[in-house]
């Protein structure tokens, strides 16, 4: 006998948490060809762009992400020239994170990206049906983080 689970109910969170995420990830790919960025090195910009001079430390735990794998993520960044670092004035252990000018414009791009996405995704839904959405996704998400974090 074969149990029911999340895994063969069609309408599921995690079906439709896969789905997201793959469509996403093939348009993204198939938008983004000449920028030779993937979705997650897009976030990781994205945590620079707002907040010039943040700490690879700061982004690892903006991201949930070990600092291994952020150090990891910006050496690709830095060989791309989309990113830089400097040594903070008031503490030389301390490393501020930067986007070059062709790091700004790429991640101009992924915004528009982005923002394409988004309007193909959710045509048709009214603003209110939109903010629902996300709403309830931000409480599932934050109780998925606290599951971890516990």
């Amino acid at each position: 006998m074969r149990k029911n689970s999340v895994f063969n109910q069609e309408n599921s969170y995690l079906n439709s948490w896969y789905g997201i995420t793959k469509g996403f990830g093939e348009f993204f790919k198939e938008r983004s060809e000449g920028l030779e960025i993937n979705p997650a090195e897009a976030m990781f910009l994205s945590k620079i762009y707002y907040k010039d001079g943040i700490s690879q430390r700061e982004i690892a735990h903006d991201l949930m992400v070990s600092e291994a794998n952020i150090a990891k993520t910006f050496k690709k960044l830095e060989q791309k020239e989309l990113a830089y670092k400097t040594i903070d004035k008031e503490s030389n252990a301390r490393r501020n994170l930067h986007l070059t000018e062709k790091g700004e414009k790429t991640f101009e791009e992924c915004i528009i990206i982005f923002d394409e996405y988004d309007k193909i995704l959710f045509e048709g839904l009214s603003e209110e049906q939109i903010e629902k959405m996300e709403n309830q996704l931000k409480e599932v998400a934050d109780r998925s983080i606290n599951i971890i974090k516990e």
